[in-house]
C-alpha cells in the first residue's frame, strides 16, 4: 500500500531522442518494471491528478494522429463516395426506377452521412481513457506482471 493520497504508479516513457516521435510524445509502459526503449526516459504518475494530466496528454496525441489519419482517409475515400452517391443519383432520376427505389435510394443517401459521425463520436469515446485512471488492478494480480 503507497502513502495516504497516491494511487499504484502509471509509468511511461517520453521522448527526448527518437526521432520517429516529436519531443515530450509518451509511450505508456506496459507493465511496471518494463525498460524505457532508446531516446525514452521513464516517469511516472501516482496521484490523480498526475494521472489525469497523463490521461489528457496521451487522449491529445492519440487526436492528433486520428486526425491526420482520418484526414488522409477521407481525402482518399471521398471520391469513392462521391462517384457512388453519383451514381445512385443517375439511377434514382431515370425513369426506369420505381417510385419505392427513388425513395430508397434519397434516404440511403441522407443516412449514410448522418451515421459517420454518430459512429465516429462513438468509437472515440470508447477508446479515450486509461485503464489505471477508471479501474483497480484486480485481486491478485501483481502491477508488475503483463498478466491480465
Amino acid at each position: 500500500m503507497g502513502k495516504l493520497g497516491t494511487l499504484e504508479p502509471v509509468f511511461y516513457f517520453v521522448n527526448f531522442r527518437d526521432p520517429a516521435h516529436p519531443p515530450g510524445y509518451i509511450l505508456l509502459a506496459p507493465y511496471t518494471g518494463c525498460r524505457p526503449p532508446d531516446g525514452y526516459q521513464s516517469e511516472y504518475a501516482d496521484t490523480l491528478a498526475a494521472v489525469d494530466r497523463l490521461q489528457r496528454t496521451l487522449q491529445r496525441q492519440e487526436r492528433q494522429q486520428w486526425e491526420r489519419e482520418l484526414e488522409g482517409d477521407e481525402t482518399r475515400m471521398r471520391a469513392r463516395y462521391d462517384a457512388i452517391g453519383d451514381a445512385l443519383r443517375t439511377k434514382m432520376v431515370s425513369s426506369s426506377t420505381s417510385a419505392y427505389e427513388r425513395e430508397f435510394i434519397a434516404l440511403y443517401l441522407r443516412l449514410r452521412d448522418e451515421k459517420r459521425d454518430r459512429h465516429r463520436q462513438r468509437f472515440t469515446e470508447r477508446v479515450c481513457y486509461l485503464t489505471a485512471r477508471e479501474f483497480d488492478t484486480p485481486r491478485g494480480r501483481r502491477v508488475d506482471s503483463e498478466r491480465p
